[in-house]
């Protein structure tokens, strides 16, 4: 009796982390579903140098939507968690006065950029750069924190893939791409909007009382370890289509459709990520490093068996994607396969793991070294090999992130070594202050 007594708790909790992953795996199904399906549309709206146009745009704004999103994606969740309703309202508080703040400048500046890196279409580059940019709003953060993953998906899941929707209607029905970016743009807008309502009345609901706003230069500061490394990771994810454009530009429709593909999917497996971000930091001490190890095993496994999983399916989601257009080599599907295993796996790590353990200026740095050496191997690949080539060089560096960010985790979460009577901790360096 016992025994089963002390199983119930653990099968509850099992249950809750099933449940909340099962939540949080449809909203990003369905987003990613919706993203995708948008491809074909715009490809038979204008074409598909009119769809590597958008993608370049979405891809410099992605870049935007982190500067809007200033590392709440990467700090939001453990403060979330780790607080009541009072300070979880003043950070979603402060997050929307610096997102607000910079999200027309961040904009403006990435579209100028993607009109200008796009030799033709640039119109749709901007448009695309504004849908980008936009994302940098989402709330998925803060849910995560709270643990509502079916939130998510009534208040920011649902209005953002009824933007998309009408977008792939009026294309289908005649309107040109323009039309069905800027709809995706309008769903995200919508979504922010309900979404604050919906903080703003259950935090009140709790018992949320007025807690004193911290300057904006605190807030900055606070955030700098979070935004640097989500910075740099987006960087990592648009310079290699750029530079593809630059050296390579017969094979960037290809190169666009299949990092849109392999990234949306792991978009898609971001339930696996955000069901240990919020799970990992609820625990402190011994249980905090357990829990940090059992995240690194499942990540392990998980990005194995999923690179395997995705051989079969991705031709044929590619072509279709493609509108036929588009001929994908099976060299260019296994090196997808390998990007969406490691950046699982380098999700993990980072997201779940070392932002539990206070290590996100390890993250930021290893982010720098593995840019400083994917990105010169993408000009290279691109020149000697095309698509495969700069898919290999983004791959690596990726690969070289995720080693450096292991390597850190293993040493903070290993146990604690004695010298004489004395214990010291395996590693004290870069615990800095949590964002």
């Amino acid at each position: 009796m016992a025994r089963t007594a002390q199983r119930i708790p653990r099968l509850v909790h099992t249950i809750s982390g099933m449940n909340k992953a099962l939540g949080y795996g449809l909203s990003m199904l369905i987003l990613a579903a919706a993203s995708l399906l948008a491809i074909p549309a715009m490809i038979r709206a204008d074409g598909q140098q009119a769809w590597g146009a958008i993608a370049i745009g979405q891809t410099v704004g992605a870049v935007g939507a982190v500067l809007v999103a200033y590392g709440w994606m990467m700090s939001g969740p453990a403060r979330v968690a780790r607080g009541d309703a009072s300070s979880r309202r003043r950070d979603y508080a402060e997050s929307v006065i610096v997102r607000i703040s910079l999200f027309v400048p961040v904009t403006v500046v990435a579209a100028s950029v993607a009109a200008a890196v796009t030799p033709g279409h640039r119109l749709l580059a901007a448009a695309g750069a504004l849908s980008g940019s936009a994302i940098g709003l989402t709330a998925n953060w803060y849910f995560v924190g709270v643990g509502r993953p079916y939130a998510f998906l009534v208040f920011e899941t649902i209005p953002r893939v009824v933007g998309t929707v009408v977008g792939i209607a009026l294309m289908r029905s005649g309107s040109d791409a323009l039309v069905g970016v800027l709809a995706q743009s309008a769903g995200m807008l919508v979504a922010f909007g309900v979404v604050m309502a919906w903080v703003s009345a259950t935090t009140a609901r709790a018992g949320a009382t007025p807690l004193r706003r911290r300057p904006a230069t605190e807030i900055l500061s606070a955030q700098r370890h979070g935004v640097v490394a989500s910075l740099g990771s987006a960087v990592y994810v648009a310079a290699p289509m750029i530079i593809v454009s630059a050296v390579a530009p017969s094979v960037q429709p290809l190169y666009a459709l299949a990092d849109k593909v392999q990234r949306q999917i792991s978009i898609a497996l971001g339930p696996l990520v955000t069901v240990f971000q919020g799970w990992v930091p609820r625990a402190a001490g011994s249980a905090l490093h357990q829990r940090a190890r059992v995240s690194l095993w499942i990540a392990g496994a998980g990005s194995l068996v999923l690179s395997l999983a995705m051989l079969l399916p991705t031709p044929v989601l590619l072509d279709w994607l493609g509108d036929g257009q588009i001929d994908v080599p099976l060299t260019v599907v296994i090196i997808m396969s390998l990007f969406v295993g490691c950046n699982l796996f380098e999700s993990l790590i980072s997201k779940a793991v070392l932002a539990s353990l206070d290590r996100l200026g390890s993250v930021a740095r290893a982010t720098l070294v593995s840019a400083l050496v994917g990105l010169p191997l993408v000009a290279v690949g691109a020149i000697a090999a095309g698509a495969a080539g700069a898919l290999v060089a983004v791959v690596a560096g990726l690969a070289l992130r995720m080693v450096i960010e292991l390597f850190v985790a293993v040493r903070a979460i290993r146990p604690e070594q004695t010298v004489g009577s004395i214990a010291m901790p395996a590693s004290s360096s870069d615990k800095g202050k949590h964002a």
